[in-house]
């Protein structure tokens, strides 16, 4: 009987996710790099500027043998990546021993990289600023000589709307901010953002320096100067077998104090995002790109081949930790989860991308060394649907459960919400959501791993509308 159960809820899932999803986004092609660099590049990390512009990185992250630089798409017609600069043939071999991070700034562009072990054998980086992507107009910052905070590696990048930059460290395998802002008061263009944040990454610490964060993603349009707004990074796993990989999500700092123009983001505190089927426990497979839409949903690229898809989830923050539902995906023949024969054959998806108004999307493909295209036709009628009449919390499902169970409820404006869940002598046992949540339908998961059988109670608790429901823990 309870396979049974988890059968329907599969099938149930998949209906209702085929029906939501299938109509979005459809994969229109593939773009190749220069044929004269096919056995140099390398696909790593990509972005796409305020003007629709796509950029990518070639890394020796991953292999050595490739060379580090920065291609970008002329048009977005363009069947063909352009090269932009090329740090090894040029022999900038020094400040830029590998590349590993990429983000823009309107429509400028910023990568960071590891600064040779020769020259600096302690782990440091640096990082170079082109104004409008044009390699005339670049200017390096970091360390040596000494820029403040680039005395360790500094690892993926994503800026948000006030031209803040955060990214991970190996120095404390947390996250650092730095200020490419030249509106705020903070001082040192290019600098860190001081004090240090201290508090690590859920996985812990680095046994050997390789599973580190690998990529930053910050809400485009995200309030930085409010607490709740999270952020989120992405580190693999040591070794295969090895499962302390993952999205961190990040909140209770800001990116800095208007006030005393001095750092906030040392109270920044990261929560794993798990999810009930376990697609974001990462093995060893680098880099699990990720980014944001404007919409707040997370998406990430299953880079491994026991994936091989690129899906937006959406995050509720709890107090252990933050959970993440599946809303949506891009099209992949090669999805292990869902595959779609109309989709673009990833083997490899390493990273993916947005325009601003999040109808392009650009999945880097390592293993294949090309780009994928994909174009959202969602109609304006479609997205004026998604917001409810009313308030609405949902019967969980399923229902008895074990020991995992998801809850929906929708909400007819953004506001502040707190779901919460009891035991029968009225003690909360979990806090599931508790901050600001847009207006629609979201769904948060419930673990109750940790607790006995019995009869729970769950409320959604609104300054508008409070609301109880009942579900029994069945072991």
């Amino acid at each position: 009987m309870k396979k049974m159960r988890t059968v329907l809820f599969a099938v149930l899932l998949l209906g209702l996710y085929a029906n939501n999803t299938s109509a979005q986004w459809k994969y229109t092609k593939r773009i190749s790099f220069p044929a004269a660099d096919s056995s140099i590049v390398q696909p790593f990390l990509c972005t796409v500027d305020d003007n629709g512009r796509l950029y990518v990185i070639s890394s020796r992250s991953t292999n050595l043998n490739a060379h580090d630089a920065i291609y970008f798409l002329k048009d977005s017609k363009d069947t063909v990546m352009t090269r932009m600069i090329d740090y090894t043939a040029i022999g900038d071999t020094v400040n830029i021993k590998m590349l590993v991070g990429i983000t823009h700034i309107k429509n400028n562009i910023l990568v960071s990289g590891k600064i040779n072990n020769f020259v600096s054998p302690g782990g440091q980086s640096c990082s170079y600023y082109y104004l409008d992507g044009d390699t005339s107009k670049g200017t390096r910052y970091g360390y040596s000589p000494y820029l403040s905070g680039w005395g360790t590696f500094v690892l993926g990048a994503a800026a948000t709307k006030d031209s803040i930059v955060f990214a991970g460290t190996d120095y404390t395998k947390g996250i650092r901010a730095f200020n490419f802002s030249t509106k705020s008061k903070l001082a040192g263009f290019a600098a860190y953002i001081s004090p240090d944040n201290q508090n690590a990454e859920p996985g812990g610490p680095s046994t050997a320096g390789f599973d580190v964060i690998r990529d930053c993603a910050v809400i485009p349009n995200g309030d930085y100067f409010d607490p709740k707004t999270p952020f989120y990074t992405s580190r693999n796993s040591q070794a295969v077998g090895e499962l302390n990989g993952g999205i961190a999500s990040w909140t209770g700092g800001t990116q800095y104090d208007k006030a005393a123009v001095s750092s906030n983001h040392q109270n920044y505190t990261a929560l794993r995002v798990v999810d009930l089927d376990n697609y974001l426990s990462f093995n060893s497979s680098i880099p699990y790109g990720i980014t944001c839409d404007n919409k707040g949903t997370l998406w990430v690229a299953g880079i491994d081949s026991t994936r091989r898809w690129v899906k937006g989830f959406q995050v509720e923050t709890g107090i252990v930790s933050a959970n993440a539902t599946q809303v949506d995906e891009l099209p992949s023949s090669g999805s292990k989860a869902q595959p779609d024969p109309n989709g673009a054959p990833m083997t490899g998806p390493a990273d993916v991308a947005f325009t601003s108004d999040d109808n392009t999307a650009y999945v880097i493909d390592a293993w294949q060394r090309c780009v994928f295209q994909f174009n959202n036709g969602t109609s304006d009628v479609k997205k004026a649907s998604v917001a409810p009449a009313d308030f609405k919390l949902d019967q969980n499902y399923p229902n008895p459960f074990n020991p995992a169970t998801r809850i929906s409820y929708s909400l007819p404006q953004d506001m502040n919400v707190k779901i919460f869940v009891t035991n029968s002598l009225g003690q909360e046992v979990a806090l599931l959501v508790n901050g600001f949540v847009q207006a629609g339908k979201h769904t948060v998961e419930f673990n109750a791993m940790n607790l006995s059988n019995g009869i729970y109670f769950y409320t959604l608790k609104t300054e508008k509308y409070v609301k109880t429901n009942k579900m029994v823990l069945l072991k």
